[in-house]
């Protein structure tokens, strides 16, 4: 699980390396875009080629070789005796497998040509390639195949090799260290099993292990001989480790398989353990010791593969599995999986290994790649987020937007309360002109005062009473009379005129008032509103007409009733006289010829008498006549001027001064009324106006900042995610002060 979880990180932090140098070429990086990628190139190569280099040191044939083969899975590595390894073998994971001799000084064409006749040889279809920069050497291998590099492995770093091999002798003497690249998922990406020569002893080990590979390493296996576990020789050079070299030391003691389990004790209480603690007291605190059997494990790896079948160990008499043991192995459904299995267990290889991954991946204190690499992911990707933060944060915090925010609210203020204020004028206006009560306040209305102002009452006063004293004067009546009464009409004009001018006045000094009070309460806004066009209230003059005073109709009446009465009047009294004798006597001397008349003279001479009297009676009451004549005259007249309006002599219908005052005054009513709703109509348009445009300005800002957003956001939280996770892989990896320490 360990394993899994380290190599998921790696690849991770491969990736992160690579989106962080593909953030490079983004417009919105900032920085030196050569200085970035080149500390992130070095990065990934370090990531890449640093390896946690595994140091096994030991004695000749005491099984350094076999463990390597044995966590490889296969037999890479010469392990016999007289095979065993010269030179300082790194071993680590590649696509590809393939060795490289690092060679002091270049190969010459005969060296060159003797190992690629050699390889040739071998007939495993690898080639010797020239490395385009540098001296080394590279075999390249057609296959994978563990038997091709052990091949190709045997001339070039076993004992014999000098013997074996002569031709090879010179270029061997040209590097010490070879590297050997394997394609096995049994070794991790970022883990190099490094294989020293055997010495007799692990204080006789080169100078070149003890001063340059043991100081690069992270960890040492330390590899024991369970017959000499407790050699004094050992101490002074493992002290130097541990103490100088602040390395941590695993002691493995090899060939457990040939031991009795009770000597098998990794707690120290007997056995080859035992010897070792007491050969380490005062150096090493604690120390973790295992017991394995490489050849088990290499054997349960070569069966597991079926690089090796039962039949190939039956007779191994190093390979000892307790008989009841083997039978039920060999009875189960596989027993090649089974034998394997039950070797790799009692090789205990497992549990090694995995403490040595635990100890590189969790404790180790030098060289912790995957820590170190992703500490720099994290300070790279927080150092390419800063800016990008930065500039979200200076896109967000628009003062001009603050701005434009806080005048759109007092401007949609100024709007609510123009249209408060809107509503409230244009109510005053309608109760003050058209009437009613606002707030205790009575107000008459235009269309109200028109009539009152032209009431029966006001109409007597001002017009019918000034003009009834006019025609009380008879010198008036006179001389009206003998101009057909054209002083008459022109008075009656004076006085209308004069009348209908003051109720004009007053209507329009109303008018004036009410506007005045309404532009008060517009305040500044009333400088917008248009004058009512002067002369929308005025009124046209009505024709008087024809004044008909004349009195021949009155005389013709007066002489034809006095006639009428006269002759009754004379028959009557012709009667009376005729009847009394003296008056017959008299009558009839004076009238012996008409006497046949009687009656009827009487009544001929009343009628003439009477018709007299009539005329005479008529002409004494002429002039009373002739005023109460023009009076009703001269009333109708006003009142078709004033009220009623009518028709001219020359039938053209004219309407009354109160109704074409009404009319004006409702005019000039709408007209005001008009005005006013025009000029908060403009001011509310322009407040609008204003707030849209700012709104605009307001959304193009955001809009911007919503484009600057969705462009620099994504980046900045993949770049912080790559940070935090890069910290959290960093923290998990850092070594743990509370583990045991290097000499543990």
């Amino acid at each position: 699980m360990i394993t899994t979880q380290h190599a998921e990180n790696r690849a991770w932090a491969f990736r992160a390396i690579e989106e962080l140098q593909a953030f490079l070429g983004d417009s919105d990086f900032e920085g030196d875009i050569g200085e970035e990628q080149a500390l992130l190139d070095r990065k990934w190569r370090e990531l890449r080629d640093n390896k946690y280099r595994m140091v096994f040191l030991g004695a000749f044939n005491v099984g350094k070789s076999a463990l390597i083969n044995a966590i490889l899975g296969d037999e890479y590595l010469p392990t016999v005796l007289e095979e065993c390894t010269t030179k300082i073998t790194h071993v680590a994971k590649a696509e590809t497998m393939k060795t490289v001799l690092n060679l002091s000084v270049p190969a010459t064409e005969n060296e060159f040509t003797a190992l690629s006749n050699l390889i040739e040889a071998c007939n495993m279809g690898a080639s010797v390639e020239r490395a385009e920069t540098g001296d080394d050497l590279t075999i390249v291998y057609a296959s994978n195949a563990a038997k091709d590099l052990l091949k190709s492995l045997r001339p070039l770093v076993t004992v014999s090799a000098d013997e074996d091999f002569p031709l090879l002798k010179s270029l061997r003497n040209k590097f010490d260290e070879i590297h050997v690249y394997l394609p096995t998922d049994l070794l991790e990406d970022d883990i190099a099993l490094v294989d020293s020569p055997g010495v007799h002893s692990i204080a006789e080990t080169n100078e070149k292990i003890a001063h340059e590979i043991i100081p690069n390493s992270h960890l040492v296996v330390c590899m024991i001989e369970s017959q000499n576990a407790g050699n004094e020789q050992n101490r002074e050079f493992i002290e130097q480790i541990v103490k100088h070299r602040h390395r941590k030391i695993f002691f493995v003691i090899n060939k457990s398989d040939q031991l009795n389990p009770d000597e098998i004790d990794p707690l120290g209480r007997r056995g080859p353990a035992k010897d070792l603690l007491r050969s380490l007291e005062g150096i090493v605190d604690h120390p973790e010791i295992f017991f394995v059997s490489a050849l088990y494990a290499l054997v349960s790896a070569q069966l597991a593969n079926y690089h090796l079948q039962l039949s190939d160990i039956e007779y191994n008499n190093k390979i000892k599995i307790p008989w009841a043991i083997q039978r039920d192995l060999l009875q189960c459904e596989e027993p090649t999986k089974g034998v394997a299995s039950y070797l790799m267990i009692q090789s205990n290889i497992a549990a090694l290994k995995n403490r040595l991954i635990d100890y590189l991946y969790k404790e180790n204190r030098e060289g912790a790649i995957l820590e170190s690499v992703c500490r720099v992911i994290a300070a790279r990707a927080w150092a390419y987020a800063r800016p990008l933060q930065i500039k979200l944060e200076m896109v967000m915090d628009n003062p001009r937007l603050d701005e434009l925010t806080q005048q759109r609210e007092q401007l949609t203020k100024r709007l609510e309360d123009l249209r408060a204020q809107s509503q409230n004028v244009q109510e005053l206006f309608q109760i003050m002109a058209a009437g009613g009560s606002r707030e205790g306040s009575v107000y008459t209305g235009y269309e109200r005062l028109v009539s009152e102002l032209f009431d029966d009452k006001a109409i007597e006063d001002q017009v019918l009473k000034p003009l009834g004293q006019w025609l009380a004067v008879k010198e008036n009546i006179a001389t009206a009379k003998r101009a057909s009464y054209a002083p008459l009409a022109a008075e009656i004009q004076r006085i209308v005129d004069a009348f209908v001018q003051r109720c004009l006045d007053r209507l329009l000094g109303e008018a004036h008032s009410v506007q005045r009070r309404v532009l008060d309460a517009m305040g500044a806004l009333a400088r917008d509103v248009a004058p009512v066009p002067e002369g929308l209230v005025r009124v046209s003059r009505g024709p008087i007409g024809t004044l008909q005073a004349g009195m021949a109709a009155s005389y013709f009446g007066f002489l034809v009733s006095g006639a009428v009465l006269g002759a009754v009047a004379g028959a009557v009294a012709w009667s009376v006289l005729i009847a009394r004798p003296d008056v017959q006597i008299a009558l009839n001397n004076l009238l012996q010829d008409f006497f046949y008349l009687d009656a009827r003279l009487g009544a001929g001479a009343g009628a003439v008498l009477g018709g007299v009297l009539g005329l005479l009676l008529r002409g004494a009451t002429s002039t009373g006549v002739r005023r109460e004549k023009l009076a009703r005259c001269v009333r109708e007249k006003v009142m078709q001027l004033l009220t009623q309006g009518g028709k001219s002599e020359v039938g053209t219908v004219f309407n009354a001064a109160r109704d074409q005052l009404r009319e004006g005054m409702s005019q000039c009513r709408a007209a005001f009324a008009e005005n006013i709703r025009k000029a908060f109509d403009d001011a509310l348009a322009g407040l609008s106006m204003e707030i849209e445009t700012i709104r605009a300005e307001e959304e193009e800002i955001r809009r911007k900042q919503e484009e600057v957003v969705a462009r620099i956001e994504p980046k900045r939280a993949a770049l912080a995610d790559l940070a935090e996770k890069a910290l959290a892989i960093a923290e998990a990896n850092a070594p743990n002060e509370a583990a045991a320490g290097v000499g543990a």
